[in-house]
This record gives C-alpha cells, structure tokens and sequence, in this order.
C-alpha cells in the first residue's frame, strides 16, 4: 500500500504485534505494522531460539487464523505435564486424555513461529510492514494519531485511527505517553536453552520448582528438550559463562534423572523477570497489547498464550467495528474491549505472582501447604480438570473463534 493514512498502526513487529496483524489480514481495513529491528539482520529478539509452550486455545486461535499448518511442522504436543517441588513429596500430574483432547498444548520454536507470522504478513494485502523505524513523536487528536517515524536516513508522517501499542515490556511508546506501571522485580533469571536427553521424553512438559526458582523442561521434535532455568540474577553471568559440561551438571542436579543424562547443550540466552502492569491500557485511539500490556512471571507458561487471548478478542471487536462502518478507535469499543478481558488478565497476573511467591518460600509452614495442595491436586480428579481447563485456557469469555470448543 505504502501510504500515509492508516485504520490501524501497530507499533512492535515480534510475535504479540505480528499476530494481531494476522488476525486482521486480508479484511476491509488499512494497516501499518512497524518494527525497529531489521528483520535481514537475524537480531529481531522476539523471534530467537526460545522454546514456546503454546496452550491448546492458542493452537486453536493460530488454526482459526490459517496459520496453523505451517507452525505445525516442527511443532511438539504437550501430552503429559509433570509437575514437582524438588526434594519434597508434593507433586501433581496431567494428561490430555483427562479431558478427551489430543494435546494439552504444543511447544514451537519462537524463531520457527515468526516465520509463519511474517509469511503470512508479507503476502497480505492490507499490511505494510515498515522496516526498521522507529516511532520519535505521537500527537493524539480527536479524529486519529499522528505519528512521526525515523530511521538511519529518513523520517516518515503516518496517521491512523487507531494506535495498538505492542512493542515489549520496556515499551517506549508506553513511556513516551507517560502511562504509569506497577513493577516487581523478581529477583531471577530465565535461562533458556536445549538439550538432548538420554531417554524420550514421551510428549511430557516437566516443571519443578526448586529453591533457585522454577524450572521447565519442554518437549520439543527430534527428542530434543526445551529448559527454562530460573537462577537467581546475580548468578546469571555465572551460569551463561559456564562451560558446557559444568552447565549440563548444574541443570542434571536441579532436574534428577528422569530423562537420563542430559546433552547437547543449545546456545543459552537469559531473560530477567519481573511483573509490569500499566495503570492504563487504553487511552483515547490506543491500545496496549503483550507484554506492554502485562509481563509476568513465567510459571505455568502463560504469558504469550494471555496475549493470544487478547489478541483473538481485540480483533473480534476490531473486525466488528469496520464491518459496521464503526471507527476501530471508538473509545468505547476499547473500553468494552478491556472490561471484557480484565478477569481473565488479572486471574493469570495473579496466579503467575503467587506461585512466584509461594514456591520461592523456604518458610516451613508454606514448604508444607505447597506440597499438600499438589497432592491434593493430584489425587482428586475434579480439581485436576479444572486445573487443566485453566492451563489450556478454556476458562471464563472465550472469543467468538473459540466458543464452540470451549
């Protein structure tokens, strides 16, 4: 299209913006998508060699939106989840066949996601996909916004009716708006790798929380394993300068040999973590989305299948909006957008929070009510099902795409 004059600008090319993208591509509506990262440079960070636990309504969301068949290739089923509290007797056990489902979720390669993300931007003819450029300068007026792009050579003028902010937890258009944030800094490190165990890992997500924090090891193909290894973050250098054996030891210590000896250690790239939560998430004519909207604590692998879930519900008001002849930028339309996805954003912020807390606790009396409510989890099939409908998440407002299975 290459113009000026936009429905919509969503500002953040990574998965969370690029996803929204798809969702509304080939419709009746004008879209600009801009990413500061050169996607020819191989640097774009949302799209790097971490390992995504995607939850079955999130697989459902990607094949409602075609993009299904081609994230599928390399993508892992998530049969079995195995949960545990290192050195302790509480632990609790999932499987798919609980609820008549194929999977629990499927885990994919962020990297080998972006690829289908950005195929299908590039052949939709409603995208421009503007990159790299960066956003210098907003004036929100009463009939759109007004954007200033920049890169190396150039500046650009765009304008839309709407603003879709979703450029990461640091977002600097958040900042530029002056939007307040609660912060919480956890005091931990994900250190994300892969290896290759010496036993199959049969479809099985393993997490163990152990006094350092959590640690997730993923199915993924070729019986290789995804870990996600929480370190305290003074430790993080520590661990990425670690020779490859001594790392696979300190990781085989924390795990046990459930899966036989560990191999093959994959590049290691680290990730603090903390909890953001904007005080605002949408103004007049804008919009947080992802991570600019929520970051929170890994546990339980929820964040981006969160984003997913508002992603499938924002389009849904979106797509309404122009198919009625309606300015997407209507701030009721936001503001009903919100409401409707508060109860679920806030019951996963919470959760991930409290689990943070609770099984980073050496108090003895919390040691013990942890363990007991996994046994209890375990052994009463009723709590275990809602447990799984939470995790997969077919809990509470599904979007219009997901309702028939949810």
């Amino acid at each position: 299209m290459n113009k000026s004059e936009y429905d919509i600008v969503i500002v953040g090319g990574g998965m969370v913006g690029a996803s929204l993208a798809c969702a509304l591509a080939n419709e009746e509506i004008s879209i600009a998508l801009i990413e500061a990262v050169s996607t020819s440079t191989g640097q774009q960070p949302s799209y790097d060699d971490r390992g995504l636990a995607l939850s079955l309504t999130s697989q459902r969301i990607f094949n409602a939106l075609g993009l299904w068949p081609a994230i599928a290739v390399n993508a892992n089923p998530i049969r079995h989840v195995h949960v545990s509290d290192k050195g302790r007797f509480g632990f609790v056990r999932l499987h798919a066949d609980m609820l008549n489902l194929e999977a629990l979720g499927y885990v994919v390669i962020a990297r080998e996601l972006g690829q289908a993300l950005m195929s299908r931007v590039e052949q939709s003819d409603n995208i421009d996909f503007i990159c790299p450029a960066q956003v210098e300068q907003i004036n929100n007026e009463r009939t759109g916004v007004r954007l200033t792009l920049a890169n190396d050579t150039a500046t650009q003028q765009l304008s839309a009716r709407l603003l879709v902010v979703a450029d990461g937890v640091h977002s600097r258009i958040r900042q530029q708006l002056g939007i307040e944030t609660r912060s919480k800094h956890y005091g931990q490190t994900a250190i994300v790798s892969n290896i290759t165990p010496e036993h199959a890992h049969e479809d099985t997500a393993y997490e163990r929380f152990t006094d350092s924090g959590p640690l997730a090891v993923l199915p993924h193909s070729q019986q290789r394993c995804v870990v996600v290894q929480c370190v305290h973050s003074e430790q993080a250098n520590d661990y990425l300068g670690l020779d490859d054996e001594v790392f696979l030891q300190r990781l085989q210590e924390r795990f046990g040999r459930r899966l036989g000896r560990f191999s093959k250690l994959g590049k290691r790239t680290a990730y603090p973590l903390l909890l953001i939560e904007p005080q605002e998430q949408v103004r007049d004519r804008i919009v947080l989305l992802g991570n600019s909207a929520h970051a929170i604590h890994p546990n339980g692998a929820q964040g981006f299948n969160l984003c997913l879930r508002d992603i499938a519900v924002l389009s849904e008001y979106l797509l309404a909006a122009v198919h009625a002849g309606d300015d997407p930028g209507n701030r009721s339309l936001l503001d009903a957008y919100v409401a409707s996805r508060l109860p679920d954003q806030q019951r996963v912020i919470r959760l991930s929070d409290r689990l943070a807390t609770l099984f980073s606790s050496q108090q003895p009396a919390l040691i013990a009510a942890r363990n007991i409510g996994m046994l209890l989890t375990d052994l009463v099939p009723p709590i275990k099902r809602r447990v799984i409908q939470q995790g997969i998440g077919f809990w509470g407002r599904q979007a219009a795409m997901l309702r028939e299975v949810s």
